[in-house]
């Protein structure tokens, strides 16, 4: 365990991802002393916005930019419940992610400007949600660029030491990588920061509750069960799953 402060930034597909998947993780180590920046890549009003939008017309998505910016809105208001230090808003391509040279000079450079020792970040064989392997592969192919000397940006390079993929078991992700059932290998206790994961999740019902569904009550329930469950095949209470994209390095087991 590090007895230094550290930096850790999360990097989600929408701006709801990063606290879903690493929310009580950050609470955790924000409560420790360390510092957080929370990146969402998109607005997540393809996928993450609901009843703004009629099903049809040449105009339907007249709107567009003023639900961007709730949802911008909502991303910085769950910062804030979560205590975390930093966070940035882009407003990339969605669903699907075209990502080029100018994003990627975007992202090393938030990346160079924090100098995080960690990173966090979707997993890039996702299957089933699109954005989010798209984001896990561009994450780590930032991380990569943010080395290197001779990349375009007028900022220091910066090797991160440590990259954390979040995992959502899945089998047609299984099938992608045609192995046997990949298992996390990092699991985080979160017993401690479970409810202000969930709190901060619930800044995001003004634009993700589905019609007359008690969102916030139901969002927080099925986070229960996933993270509960989660925790209890590893004899925890809550927890969440990470795994590394580099083996840890050790002169002794323990």
């Amino acid at each position: 365990m590090s007895t230094q402060p550290i930096k850790l930034m999360v990097v989600g597909a929408h701006p709801l991802d990063a606290f879903e998947r690493a929310g009580g993780t950050i609470a955790k180590h924000l409560a420790r002393g360390d510092q957080a920046m929370m990146v969402t890549l998109t607005a997540g009003v393809v996928t993450h916005a609901f009843g703004f939008f009629p099903p049809t017309g040449d105009d339907k998505l007249k709107d567009i930019q003023r639900v961007k910016e709730l949802k911008w809105a909502e991303f910085v208001r769950a910062c804030k419940v979560l205590g975390a230090t930093a966070w940035k808003t882009l407003d990339f391509p969605e669903s699907p992610m075209l990502l080029g040279q100018a994003e990627y000079v975007t992202m090393v450079n938030i990346l160079r400007e924090f100098r995080p020792d960690v990173v966090i970040c979707q997993h890039p064989i996702e299957v089933g949600r699109q954005d989010h392997m798209d984001a896990g592969r561009f994450v780590v192919a930032a991380v990569d660029y943010c080395r290197t000397e001779g990349f375009p940006s007028p900022l220091a390079p910066h090797t991160v030491p440590n990259l954390f993929m979040s995992y959502y078991q899945d089998f047609r992700s299984e099938q992608l990588t045609g192995a046997a059932q990949h298992a996390p290998g990092v699991i985080v206790d979160i017993t401690a920061t479970f409810e202000k994961k969930v709190e901060a999740m619930q800044e995001f019902g003004g634009t993700q509750s589905k019609g007359k569904e008690n969102w916030r009550q139901e969002w927080r329930d099925g986070m229960a069960a996933i993270d509960h469950g989660i925790g209890y095949y590893h004899g925890l209470g809550y927890a969440e799953q990470f795994t590394r994209l580099n083996v840890q390095k050790v002169q002794y087991l323990l």
